[in-house]
């Protein structure tokens, strides 16, 4: 029976500086996707609270006593409802365009 050989390829040498570079671009991308998730967790945040508050106005438009009012603020809940996120998004995406 042939035995088979063992060979190895010989191992990458790299050298520190190249090592500690690497680390640095590694620990910069890191901060970055760090600093991109914060910054859209904010923009997400921001959106559901304009979009609880839209809710908010119409939970109160549709409680309270005084017709004119509760027109008012049901429409202006509407309002807010959905254009709350949208212009959230909008300044969003201007701010990260410029």
């Amino acid at each position: 029976m042939v035995q088979a050989r063992e060979w190895h390829a010989p191992l990458l040498t790299l050298s520190s500086e190249r090592i500690a570079r690497e680390r640095r671009d590694m620990w910069a991308q890191d901060e970055s996707d760090r600093r991109w998730s914060r910054i859209v967790g904010r923009a997400v945040l921001k959106a559901a609270a304009w979009y609880a508050f839209g809710l908010l106005l119409i939970g109160f438009a549709l409680n309270t006593t005084n017709y004119d009012l509760a027109s008012v603020l049901y429409v202006v809940g509407m309002f807010v409802c959905a254009l709350g996120h949208t212009m959230t998004a909008v300044r969003f995406w201007i701010a990260e365009c410029h």
